[in-house]
């Protein structure tokens, strides 16, 4: 699997169903290469407006599932 097809998917938060965005970077470990973290950028100016960050880091670990077109996550904090 490529970036671009993570960035082409939808990411849902499992915990309240909400659309949280879609990814646009990752952050991965130079000493190992994994990927520890994806960085989600929602692109609702209404809640960029309100929260003052239109980005969340969610953990690599808190991917549930990478399905076709949605990428299920389980986040009960969002930083």
């Amino acid at each position: 699997m490529f970036l671009q097809d993570l960035q082409s998917k939808d990411v849902v938060n499992v915990v309240d169903g909400t659309k949280l965005g879609k990814i646009t970077d990752l952050e991965i470990d130079s000493a190992t290469g994994k990927i520890i973290a994806v960085i989600v950028t929602n692109s609702s100016k209404w809640l960029s407006f309100f929260t003052g960050s239109n980005q969340t880091s969610l953990q690599w670990n808190q991917i549930v599932k990478i399905g076709g077109e949605v990428i299920i996550v389980n986040s009960s904090s969002q930083e």
